[in-house]
């Protein structure tokens, strides 16, 4: 066959067609013709096609208006999926189909590719050959069935056109040296040469003499590479407009490191971008990406694949915090909040209801905090069963739309490419009709998701990236201005053999397939490192002498000769100081006037302030919070919420103490069942998260816990009570601070009123006392209950504490206008507030007590008794900061 090189091909007359071994490659070459037809009168473009083998078998099929339909690769998965999970052949225990289907749909390529026999002899001696001749024969009947073929059965369907002379063919047909060709597609091209001129285009290589250089590890021969680059690039005029090539053995285990490298060696301007500038890469990752690497399209798939059942709570804050969802940036800060309210109440799975039942605390001051979520959740009320790609499509466009994604300006470049290839991809699912049928919406995902997930796709750019970065299979055909070949090592090259298991061995090897035989595979690999190293008329080459596990590696065998190469160190590209500027005084601000509506934390701000003013500047300014603590179990908060929870429950039914006196153990008990297991019904108790056992436990420990109550408690008071209130809710102020007040319960006893606080833990009566005032609720509750601006609150004539910590541990603390106590206690006139004057000398006391708090959490205090040990978790960590520095030296 004759040979030709470019310039010749130039001067051919008629149509010309150039078969490239890839799409990159025929667009090289593309260029490469361009330029040379600038020295020419004639317009050679126009008669010149260069592309791709398999795109010219398509163009021929589709220009004799054929009658059957060529097959994308995901509807033959499609159907070979369904053939096979249908089939006897099909193992019980298989946990992924799909991963059968695929290597299935390989061999069935394959098969028609080299033409292999369909002979039933060849398949009977394994399970597995026998399973494919099986499912090959079904599919056939299905696309037969379906006027359909797949692209590897083209040449063989192209055959009796060609012999009826009514395909469209060139005049010549240009083969590159490169372009390796399976027997289906030579066949076909020898049967060609009958009609139409056939030559080879020999694309001039370099013949230089490699340099060669190892490192110890990965990251060095990364930096090496960098270094070099570094070189090449900051050379002006010389090597300007160079394209450098960087070819690895496999992109996604070179990509994280390399990256990294480049990044903070050669480009460090990406790690610290400019807020006027934008960050240009010199350098571009080929064929390592696909859809659903990009952020856009990943928020468009959590918000597909939405629904009513249980899904991953990671999942509902990637949904809830996304910028591509409307309501970004305004209300990003109140989703945070609501985020890390989901975090430590929910489980690591929940539902979409449970999540938005967490979020009307939130929703009642901020509806705008989850406004989506409730669109999203009437939409998924709606959602079918069952239906088919298509009508998928449309449903999934509703919900991107209800969620106003993707929330971006309509010219931002990199938003429109990824909604364009995203709409490409929902085009490629609703071509499935066909093939699928109706499907239900997990069976869509799975779908969907090998679409987004196999799709290559790349941004373009609108800057030069003179730096290439690809494997070593898609640089084959192209030419470079150097190269830089990493990770050649003895495992690299050549390759293991890799035989399809679903095709019988000898008929593999004899039809020449390079998976199936070692010297046909150690042929294909040394042509691909001849190609390579031919490809610049600069060729570096490294490896690591040592591998990610440890092992020893040494340089490729396949190599005929190098030279030795210098050592290349690179130091980091920039550098970063600063200066620590130590003020005249240390004194933390008073807040602000403007922004005392601002202050958040209600009684906690003042009951962590009675703590320590320090505690509390830390969690309330500094908004710091303390480390979890973890607890087998569930923890304190979890409990003494199911605790309140049923306690609510219980008043809300039986409303006053002769309702409870009517009840007997056995009733008592069963209300109280009733009312618990309403209060785990709450989103805080996923089964998900603690288990139903652990659950079923401590909901036996908290109706013991409250039937003791009641009777050893409630029933024994003194005097007949109505419960006029639980969980009462009142906003106010105190000295100009905000609170949000949320009572147990009150209680009218008498025509007087009493409030309740329900503790879980260990209650003292001192923690009332105004010299060590631990517990301010209660106090802040009688006071702003009693105060001028409370016209139309209820009269507070007493505040009580509840100790619920056990069974065995139950306790009172009441103070009042008219009593020490609602059930029997022994008399202290000494201590006991329980005349109008105590209790209001006590009001008195307190009020003096919450405005001393107020105006030191205003003014700043930050005091702190560094002698005490506060048990707290995160008071070890901040110790540097609570020590006396003067008596520590003293002690030194």
């Amino acid at each position: 066959m004759e040979q030709l090189n470019l310039a010749e091909l130039l001067t051919f007359n008629g149509r010309s067609v150039v078969l490239m071994p890839s799409d990159a490659s025929a667009r090289q070459c593309r260029e490469r013709i361009a330029q040379l037809r600038g020295s020419h009168d004639q317009a050679f473009i126009e008669t010149i096609t260069v592309m791709p083998l398999d795109q010219w078998f398509a163009e021929l099929w589709d220009a004799s208006f054929p009658a059957k339909q060529v097959l994308r690769p995901i509807q033959l998965l499609a159907l070979a999926r369904d053939i096979i999970e249908s089939s006897d052949y099909f193992p019980d225990n298989c946990l992924n189909s799909m991963a059968i289907a695929r290597q299935f749909v390989d061999a069935f390529q394959l098969h028609a590719q080299y033409r292999l026999s369909s002979d039933r002899e060849y398949y009977l001696f394994s399970q597995e050959y026998q399973a494919f001749h099986h499912w090959q024969q079904a599919l056939q009947a299905k696309l037969d069935e379906q006027q359909a073929l797949s692209a590897q059965q083209l040449p063989g369907a192209l055959l009796p056109m060609l012999a009826e002379g009514s395909l469209d063919l060139p005049d010549q047909l240009i083969l590159s040296t490169e372009l390796s060709l399976s027997p289906a597609p030579r066949h076909f091209i020898e049967q060609c040469a009958e009609v139409l001129s056939i030559k080879k285009l020999t694309i001039d290589g370099f013949s230089a003499t490699p340099l060669f250089q190892s490192a110890a590890q990965l990251e060095q021969e990364c930096e090496a590479l960098t270094a070099w680059l570094g070189g090449y690039l900051s050379a002006e005029g010389e090597h300007a407009n160079k394209l450098l090539a960087v070819l690895v053995p496999d992109i996604n285990q070179y990509q994280p490191v390399l990256q990294a490298v480049l990044q903070r060696q050669l480009y460090p301007s990406g790690l610290f971008p400019a807020a006027d500038t934008q960050t240009r890469e010199p350098w571009l990752f080929d064929g390592s990406e696909t859809l659903l690497s990009y952020p856009l399209i990943k928020s468009a798939w959590d918000l597909i694949s939405l629904a009513s059942k249980a899904l991953p709570l990671e999942q509902f804050s990637r949904v809830l915090r996304s910028r591509f969802v409307r309501g970004w940036p305004a209300a990003r800060s109140l989703r945070a909040q609501l985020d890390l309210r989901w975090r430590d109440r929910l489980g690591p799975e929940t539902t979409l209801k449970s999540a938005l039942a967490l979020a009307k605390k939130i929703e009642q001051d901020e509806p705008q905090v989850s406004d989506f979520l409730h669109d999203l959740a009437a939409m998924l009320k709606t959602m079918p069963s069952a239906q088919l790609p298509s009508e998928w499509v449309r449903f999934f466009d509703q919900l991107l739309l209800s969620a106003g994604w993707p929330n971006a300006d309509d010219d931002d470049s990199v938003v429109e490419q990824c909604r364009r290839g995203f709409s490409q991809a929902m085009d490629v699912f609703r071509a499935l009709d066909r093939q699928l049928g109706s499907v239900s919406h997990d069976r869509a995902l799975s779908w969907l998701q090998h679409i987004l997930s196999t799709k290559r796709f790349s941004v373009s750019r609108d800057w030069a990236c003179p730096v290439r970065i690809m494997q070593y299979d898609d640089a084959l055909g192209l030419r470079f201005d150097a190269v830089w070949i990493m990770g050649l090592d003895d495992g690299a090259l050549p390759r293991r053999v890799e035989p399809s298991p679903f095709l019988p061995l000898e008929l593999q090897q004899r039809a020449g397939l390079e998976d199936s035989d070692p010297s046909l595979c150690l042929q294909r690999d040394r042509a691909l490192l001849n190609s390579l190293l031919a490809s610049a008329p600069l060729v570096k080459i490294s490896h690591s002498r040592e591998s990610e596990v440890g092992s020893p590696q040494g340089p490729c065998s396949l190599l005929p000769q190098w030279q030795d190469d210098e050592q290349r160190e690179i130091g980091n590209r920039y550098q970063a100081s600063g200066q620590v500027l130590t003020p005249a005084s240390d004194d933390v601000r008073a807040i602000d006037p403007a922004q005392r509506d601002s202050i958040r934390g209600g009684t906690g701000l003042f009951k962590e302030y009675a703590s320590s003013p320090f505690f509390a500047f830390l969690k309330y300014r500094l908004n710091l919070r303390e480390f979890p603590q973890p607890a087998e179990g569930l923890d304190h908060r979890v409990q003494g919420i199911l605790v309140h929870d049923t306690m609510q429950h219980v008043w809300e039914r039986l409303k006053n103490k002769a309702a409870l006196d009517a009840l007997n153990n056995v009733q008592l008990e069963a209300a109280v069942r009733s009312c618990c297991e309403q209060a785990l019904a709450g989103p805080e108790f996923s089964v998900a998260r603690f288990g139903e056992s652990l659950l079923n436990i401590e909901k036996e420990r908290v109706i013991r816990l409250v039937c003791s109550w009641l009777e050893e408690k409630e029933k024994q008071r003194l005097q007949d009570f109505e419960v006029i209130a639980v969980e009462q809710l009142i906003e106010t102020k105190l000295a100009g601070i905000p609170l949000r007040l949320r009572m147990d319960r009150i209680d009218n006893v008498g025509g007087k009123h009493l409030v309740i606080d329900y503790k879980t833990g260990s209650i003292n009566g001192r923690s009332l006392n105004v010299d060590s005032l631990t517990e301010p609720q209660l106090p802040i509750y009688a006071l702003v209950q009693s105060g001028d601006e409370a016209k139309d609150s209820l009269h507070i004539d007493g505040v009580m504490l509840a100790q619920l910590k056990s069974p065995e541990d139950l306790a009172i603390h009441m103070r009042s206008n008219w009593a020490n106590s609602v059930i029997a206690k022994r008399p202290d006139k000494d201590n006991d507030v329980d005349s109008p004057d105590k209790w209001q000398a006590e009001l008195d006391a307190w009020s003096t007590a919450l405005q001393g708090m107020a105006e030191g959490i205003l003014a700043g205090n930050i005091q702190h008794d560094y002698s005490q040990n506060y048990g707290r978790s995160f008071s070890q960590f901040l110790l540097p900061l609570l020590r006396d520095t003067v008596e520590q030296e003293d002690a030194e």
